[in-house]
Order: structure tokens, then C-alpha cells, then sequence
């Protein structure tokens, strides 16, 4: 059975045409890699009968193609759907034949009876375990098969396996790679426009589906700038601060630059009461020269914002946060990294360790009309990655007040 409405292009049909018991299809973003596994599975579902399982990332994922089956199925749905779950996101069939939609991110739940077919969504993005320790053997007794769909994310163990897929000596497997481009539906001026504003790497792992020697990662070349160490504040120079502020169970970040670009300080903390806050950050500011301020105002920002405004006469500048906006920030302290226009603390600091480390794990989220979004992972703090972008946007956009040399300094 074809979900309604879906009518398969060439390389779709290629697809669900293979007869391998492996198939490993390596996508670039909007490909319809997701309508394409629906109506593999449902091939399955209606055919061959028995469990069947579409496995997502996360739960979130997984409810959503859940909810986008029963829509397409909607019309139809009483003569071919026996029972659904919306809590256990199931589906059995008129003919008993079984379809569970489930999230990996705790795999070590995920056990059941042997599976027919089997779809690993975003495959890359999931743990080698899902499949080597609860996949893998489920389809072992049944000869079932498995579909991996998935943009790429470096060499893992999903490269691995595409490549069995490309050895005649793993007759079972067969890998396939298809380009955003592949897709007629998205805008050759999307694909260009993505080309432009995305590093080199991303574009390549998300819209060529290149496989890259390491996952693409938002900050390239930063650890060519981490040259710093911390310094006190020098005559005739001046300063600038990117503050963020914490929220909940965040940190509050002090990132200090000179008038060069060269980060010379940086301060976390956090468990303050504002007001203690405000005379710290007041306090580093008139030792670095009554150094510029750029802070984050998004929420608790605007009052501490108002304060030091209403107390001191340090310049002070706002950024308020959206999606489009911290893109953009972000985006200002990748080219930074990349052209090295910015010099940052080295890792010989335990403060300079800590920044690398936010560095190394910041990420980038793209949804389906390929909008990217940019954070630490769920768990995970960027406070201080936020602080030097703010102070990076600010060496770009405000000229630095000069610092006037009194003669009992030069003498």
C-alpha cells in the first residue's frame, strides 16, 4: 500500500524497489526520506503482516510521523485500521499486522518480539547500540529487514554500515545517496541561499549528504585562536564585555576583549542575587576602563539592564534574543573563528577548558523547510559561548571609546 497522496520519483522508487535486506539511504535534508520509509513500512505492513517498527531519535519525532501516517490515512482509515494508541503510538491493522512508533532515546527499554521491517529514522543521530543490540537481533529469527534513512553526521558507525552496503562481499546490504537537489520540490534558490550562509561543511553533510571526516560542526578553526591568557587591564586600551545573564539553573558569563579582539578575561558563576551581580559586573567594567557593556536582555536580562543604566555611566548595549538574532550572532563568531579576526583564552586555564568545551559541543538543529537553530545539547550550558559572541558583535558594531593616558601613567 502507497500512503495516499505520495506518488514515488525516480530515485524514491529506486529506493523502495531494492531487494536487499539492509538498505542504507544516505539523504540530504528535504529529500523525503520520511515519506519514502512510510511507505516502505507499509509495503511491509500490508504484504508480509507481523511487528513492525519505525524508530525516531526522540519521542517528539517519532509522534510526529505517527500523527502524519493516520492524516494521509484519515479518509480510509476505518477500512484498513483496526485499533490505534495515540499513547503507544500504535497502529494494528485489519489483516493484525502491527505498527510501533518508538524513540531511542532511552534504547535500553526498547525490547519486542521479532520484527518484520524495521525503519531507523535519522539513523546517524542514533547510538551504534540501538542497532547492534536491539535491532539487529529482533529481525535475526524473522530474516527481517531494515531501512536506515538519515542525513549524514560524520564517519560514525552508520558510515560503517553504508559502506557494507557498497562491498559486494555484504549481499544483503545496499546503500544509496540522494541530494537535496534530487527533490524538485525545494527551490534551487533555497539550496543556493543555504549555500551562502552555511559553513562549508554543513552544507556539504546536510544538503550534498557527504560524509565528513568529523560531524559538521558550528565552530571551525577556533582552537587556531586560542592564544590568550588572561590579562589585566593595560593603559591607553580599551575594553569591551559580552555579558549573558543566567536563567534558572544557567550560568551568568563575563567575556572581556581589549580594543584587538584579544579575550584577556572571563568569569562564570552563578546562585547570585542580582543585585550581587550588579555590582560585580559594575565592578569589572570600571577596572577594565569603564569597559563597554553588550548583555543579553532577554528576560531577566531587561531589569539588570535598567539598573546598570540607572547607576552608572558605562555604555551599555542591548541584544534581545529571537531565533533569527542569536542565528545571527552565532554566525558573526563562526566567521570570526574562520577568518581569526577574534583571539581567545587557551585551554592552559581552567577557564579557557571550560569555553573550548561549550565550543566543541555547540550544535545546530535544521527543520524540515531548513531553517537552522543554534545551542549547547539539552543537558548542556553555552552561556560562555553566548558572552564571546555578544562581545564579538560588539568589537563589530561599536567603536570603542578611547582610553585617555593621564602623565602620572606615563611617568
Amino acid at each position: 500500500m502507497i500512503v495516499q497522496g505520495f506518488t514515488p520519483r525516480a530515485s524514491q522508487k529506486e529506493l523502495l524497489q531494492s531487494k536487499a535486506r539492509f538498505i542504507a539511504a544516505c539523504c540530504g535534508r528535504r529529500w523525503g526520506k520520511s515519506l519514502t520509509g512510510l511507505n516502505w513500512l507499509q509495503e511491509g505492513n500490508f504484504n508480509e503482516g507481523g511487528q513492525n517498527w519505525w524508530v525516531s531519535p526522540v519521542y517528539a519525532q517519532a509522534r510526529a510521523v505517527y500523527r502524519r501516517l493516520l492524516n494521509a490515512c484519515h479518509k480510509f482509515s476505518h477500512k484498513i485500521i483496526r485499533y490505534k494508541s495515540d499513547s503507544e503510538l500504535l497502529i494494528e491493522w485489519m489483516n493484525r499486522s502491527t505498527l510501533f512508533f518508538k524513540s531511542a532515546d532511552r534504547y535500553e527499554n526498547l525490547r519486542g518480539e521479532g520484527l518484520k521491517r524495521v525503519v531507523m529514522d535519522e539513523a546517524a543521530r542514533q547510538r551504534r547500540a540501538v542497532w547492534e543490540e536491539i535491532i539487529r537481533p529482533a529481525v535475526s529469527d524473522t530474516g527481517g529487514r531494515v531501512m536506515f534513512i538519515t542525513t549524514p553526521k560524520g564517519k560514525n558507525w552508520f558510515f560503517e554500515l553504508f559502506n557494507r552496503g557498497l562491498d559486494p562481499l555484504y549481499p544483503e546490504y545496499s546503500s544509496f545517496t540522494f541530494p537535496t537537489a534530487d527533490n524538485p520540490l525545494v527551490l534551487k534558490e533555497d539550496i543556493e541561499e543555504a549555500k551562502r550562509n552555511l559553513p562549508l561543511d554543513v552544507f556539504e553533510q546536510e544538503y550534498l549528504a557527504k560524509f565528513l571526516e568529523s560531524a559538521a560542526g558550528v565552530f571551525r578553526n577556533y582552537r587556531r585562536c586560542m592564544t590568550q591568557e588572561m590579562m589585566d587591564p593595560v593603559r591607553g586600551v580599551s575594553y569591551i564585555i559580552g555579558l549573558d545573564l543566567a536563567k534558572h539553573t544557567d550560568f551568568s558569563v563575563l567575556s572581556v576583549f581589549n580594543q584587538l579582539g584579544e579575550q584577556v578575561y572571563l568569569e562564570r558563576f552563578n546562585q547570585l542575587d542580582y543585585t550581587f551581580q550588579e555590582e560585580k559586573i559594575r565592578i569589572l567594567a570600571q577596572k577594565y576602563h569603564d569597559a563597554m557593556i553588550v548583555m543579553d536582555v532577554t528576560g531577566v536580562g531587561e531589569p539588570v539592564f535598567d539598573a546598570l543604566c540607572n547607576t552608572t555611566k558605562l555604555d551599555i548595549y542591548p541584544y534581545l534574543f529571537t531565533n533569527d538574532t542569536k542565528r545571527e550572532l552565532i554566525q558573526h563568531l563562526m566567521l570570526a573563528f574562520e577568518k581569526e579576526k577574534i583571539k581567545i583564552l587557551s585551554d592552559k586555564s581552567s577557564e579557557g577548558r571550560l569555553q573550548a568545551n561549550e565550543l566543541d559541543i555547540f550544535e545546530y538543529r535544521m527543520n524540515d523547510i531548513g531553517r537552522v537553530f543554534y545551542s549547547a545539547p539539552q543537558g548542556y550550558h553555552d552561556d560562555i559561548v553566548v558572552a564571546t559572541a555578544l562581545a564579538n558583535y560588539g568589537l563589530m558594531n561599536y567603536a570603542l571609546p578611547l582610553v585617555a593616558v593621564t602623565e602620572k601613567e606615563i611617568y
